[in-house]
């Protein structure tokens, strides 16, 4: 489970999500990811029944949730 402040898939939003990538790019090497990325770097980990669950609480929006057989 990856409970983390997702940004869409599009890189557009939420609006929290989308600033805190941007103030990572510039001060770190790192942003913010897509459910779609960490879904593909589970699946290639070996994890199945990948899942996004959104939801709102502070510092996380979202949760990427895999199973390893």
């Amino acid at each position: 489970m990856i409970s983390e402040l997702l940004v869409n898939d599009e890189k557009t939003g939420p609006a929290p999500a989308a600033l805190m990538s941007l103030n990572m790019l510039i001060e770190t090497e790192g942003r913010n990811y897509t459910p779609a990325e960490y879904s593909a770097w589970l699946e290639e980990a070996g994890f199945r029944h990948i899942e996004t669950v959104w939801f709102d609480a502070p510092g996380a929006n979202g949760a990427v949730i895999g199973r390893k057989p």
